[in-house]
Order: structure tokens, then sequence, then C-alpha cells
């Protein structure tokens, strides 16, 4: 039940960021909702979840997207894999991980997805896109990284509490 769960909040993510968010933007940044659940179930259920789950919800986006197939599936794997790898060495009850997390790994992944993006040729400036799109974009899902951590547990708990693990 736990990976249907994921899966089905994995899409969900991408509707909304493929739609509603990709027109809702604030000061030209947008939020990465699909990165956000890649680390967070990086974080949660470890380093395989989070990559496959970063593979699934980047090429969905990708490809939803219309843009360089495969170069946010790369991006998001690596940061899944990335914060499920390190959650047993830093992840505890602090209320300063999931967030310090969120705005680190989004740094990794859309500095990894400029680079990526680049090297097939896509002209993206790298010091620009840095600074306008990298750096905001991290502290804009940083704001919303309180109430989906929570509700993400929440949800963990509930699959949990009714029997069905997996």
């Amino acid at each position: 039940m736990r990976k249907f769960t994921i899966v089905s909040v994995l899409v969900i993510a991408v509707l909304l960021q493929s739609t509603v968010f990709s027109l809702w933007a604030w000061m030209g940044v947008k939020l990465d909702l699909v990165t956000i659940i890649v680390i967070f179930t990086g974080l949660l259920y470890g380093l395989v979840p989070g990559s496959i789950v970063g593979f699934l919800g980047g090429m969905l986006l990708d490809y939803s997207l219309g843009r360089l197939i495969g170069a946010g599936a790369v991006s998001k794997m690596l940061i899944g894999g990335l914060s499920g790898w390190m959650a047993p060495k830093i992840f505890g009850e602090h209320v300063v991980v999931p967030p310090l997390a969120v705005l680190v790994g989004t740094w990794i992944e859309q500095t990894t997805y400029l680079l990526v993006a680049n090297a097939f040729g896509s002209g993206l400036p790298v010091v620009k896109g840095f600074w306008a799109v990298v750096l905001p974009v991290g502290l804009f899902n940083v704001v919303f990284s309180f109430p989906i951590y929570y509700a993400f547990v929440a949800l963990g708990r509930t699959t949990h509490q009714g029997g069905l693990e997996d």
C-alpha cells in the first residue's frame, strides 16, 4: 500500500506542477513539488525508493512539460538516491533536517539539471541560471517543505495503521 500511496502522490504532484504551478510563479520562481517529494521519499524510505521515485517523477515531469526528456529524470534520481544515502547519517527527529535537506537537495538537483541541459546544447547561461533560478527555487521550496513533510509523514502513518504496509 505504501508504494501505491507514494506513486499516487507523485502523479498528483506531477499533474499539479505541470499545470497549476507552471502558471503560478512568484518573481519568476516556481515551486518544484516533485523535487520535495523525491527528497522526502529518500529521507524516509531510503536510497532505492528515493532513486526510483526520483527517476519516475523526473521522467513524468520531463514528458509532461516536453523539454529535454531525461534530464529531469537524471537530476531527480540523483537527488533521491543522495537523500536516501544520507538519511541514516543525518536524519533524526530534528525539526531543522527536512527543510535543510530540501534546500540543499533542491540546489543540487537544479544545478545538475542545468549542467545536464547545457551538456545537451540547451545554451542556458550557467552562472546567471544559478543565481536567477537555482538559489531562489531552493528557498521557495523550503517555505513549502514544512506542510508537505508533515503531510507526507501523516500519510505514511495512516497507511501503516491500516495494516497494509507494502
